[in-house]
């Protein structure tokens, strides 16, 4: 599988010269988008069975040939990863066979696991040494250890119906010895230990109010209002990505990245594929779509060049103001220097 870099709000691209091929979108949590009262119970609530999913899934990406995965997948289950797009239990199980397979010693940790009903978004890190060819690299021996999150659909007895995985290939090329110089001195992540954190939607009106305000905050990049941009984050605000070990800071930061985006990309449309609020965080899937105008971080600029491409959010919300955001992408191409 190739890789193909990407922009700090645009996450796996699928950039052609002319056109761009757009899979099916994924299923939209649309329940998400609806205010629940508390008082009718909150939220529905995951199957013992579907309870388990996170923690299954997690051991299967450590297990020898993901054997343990092939039993969890729905059989038409549908797998997404930038711009693969494929369906069927055999070929989600390649797919992690690619992406996975040929790190030998691979263990593999959740530090968070986001839950509503039938839909979970987990955080993971992968460690293991190359053993094999993997993304045009031949075996290198070498280590490596890299975070990412996988977006979960589950049936009731606990089966997936989708998969959807964002990470950073470029990290790891980085810790392989190849790829651009700047990842090359990224120290890997600490792999994590203990029990990972999981929060449960409650069905609360401000769990939708938080997803609210993440889909304003979309809407106002693609509406080019900056002012209302930066009216749903704190002053404080903190964003963590894949290329960097230390988080981001203030809204100055922010405003140059919606700066760059503007000036970087004409046509600029934003798609919500998905989203979820769950107690503080709101969980948004996203893409962004447009015609590139200028270079983009490590992005060269192409005439012409089309582009639709996806992203993972993860929020934390106080007062109705943004406070952190982890993001999920390929590249961080568009993020500012501190």
């Amino acid at each position: 599988m190739r890789h193909i870099p990407t922009t700090l709000f645009i996450g796996l691209l699928a950039a052609c010269a002319e056109t761009v091929n757009r899979p099916p979108p994924p299923p939209v949590d649309w329940q998400s988008f609806q205010a629940q009262s508390a008082l009718d119970g909150g939220a529905p609530k995951a199957t013992e069975k579907e309870r388990a999913v996170a923690r299954l899934y997690i051991e299967a990406l450590a297990s020898p040939s993901f054997g343990q995965l092939g039993s969890m997948l729905d059989e038409d289950v549908h797998f997404t990863l930038g711009d693969k797009d494929t369906r069927g239990r055999e070929r989600v199980l390649r797919a992690h066979e690619e992406l996975f397979g040929s790190f030998d010693e691979r263990k593999s940790a959740a530090t968070r696991v986001f839950r509503t009903d039938r839909s979970q978004a987990v955080e993971w890190t992968v460690s293991g040494v190359q053993a094999r060819p993997w993304m045009g690299i031949d075996a290198t021996q070498k280590p490596v250890v890299f975070r990412g999150v996988t977006l979960l659909w589950t049936n009731d007895d606990g089966s997936l119906s989708d998969v959807h995985v964002f990470f950073d290939p470029a990290v790891v090329k980085g810790q392989l010895g190849v790829g651009p110089s700047e990842l090359k001195k990224l120290p890997a992540p600490p792999m994590p230990t203990g029990t990972p954190e999981v929060f449960e939607q409650e069905g609360t009106a401000e769990e939708s109010a938080n997803v609210a305000l993440v889909r304003v905050r979309l809407q106002a990049v693609e509406d080019n209002q900056l002012s209302a941009y930066l009216s749903t984050m704190a002053d404080d605000i903190e964003m963590l990505t894949l290329d960097h070990s230390q988080p981001i800071r203030g809204k100055g930061p922010a405003e140059r990245v919606f700066r760059t985006l503007r000036n970087s990309i004409g046509d600029l449309d934003t798609v919500v594929r998905n989203a979820w609020g769950v107690q503080q965080f709101a969980v948004l899937e996203y893409s962004v779509a447009g015609l590139q105008l200028a270079p983009l971080g490590r992005i060269p600029f192409v005439p012409n060049r089309l582009f639709n491409a996806r992203v993972v959010d993860i929020f934390e919300i106080r007062n109705n103001k943004i406070t952190r955001i982890w993001r999920y992408d390929d590249s961080g191409a568009l993020e500012p220097s501190k």
